[in-house]
């Protein structure tokens, strides 16, 4: 059996590390495309509050190009909206919303037909009230992607 040099068990050992790092590529790249439209969302101080429902919807945001003062007046506006809703609920349907957040799961809180009227009320109002704050330009691509988003709740539904 031959002895190998220091230098070519380097060389051998540097060939084997490289071998091993090609293999693992793939899946960090993977990860990082999986990663990488949810940290906008994350950085994103208008939809901060929307951080544990991350991949929801935030990639889309990004995508209008919000300046800060927008970026502010939209986080209002859904935290006015969120408040509204929650003043809806009853007690046990809190209960049942948190648990279905901190589960990301999809809450059954078996609303009533007043309560749905009202949280539909509310979601149009404050749909109206982010349209006001976008352009004309941004108001079109909200509207392609509420359209978008419409199709693929309609999609589950069924």
């Amino acid at each position: 059996m031959e002895l190998l040099s220091t230098e070519e068990q380097q060389h051998n050992l540097h060939r084997i590390v490289m071998k091993k790092s090609l293999f693992l590529l793939p899946g960090v790249i993977a990860v990082m495309f999986t990663a990488a439209p949810m940290m906008g969302a994350l950085n994103n101080p208008a939809f901060a509050d929307d951080a544990p429902q991350a991949g929801k919807h935030h990639g889309e945001w990004d995508k209008l190009g919000l300046n800060d003062t927008q970026k502010s007046q939209i986080k209002q506006i859904r935290q006015d909206a969120q408040q509204k809703m929650d003043a809806i609920l009853t007690s046990d349907q809190k209960t049942q919303l948190q648990q279905a957040r901190s589960q990301h799961t999809r809450p059954k809180l078996a609303l009533s037909d007043d309560q749905k009227a009202q949280m539909k009320q509310i979601h149009q109002d404050s749909e109206n009230q982010i349209m006001q704050v976008l352009t004309p330009a941004q108001q079109q691509q909200y509207k392609q992607i509420l359209a978008k988003r419409q199709q693929r709740h309609q999609q589950r539904s069924n």
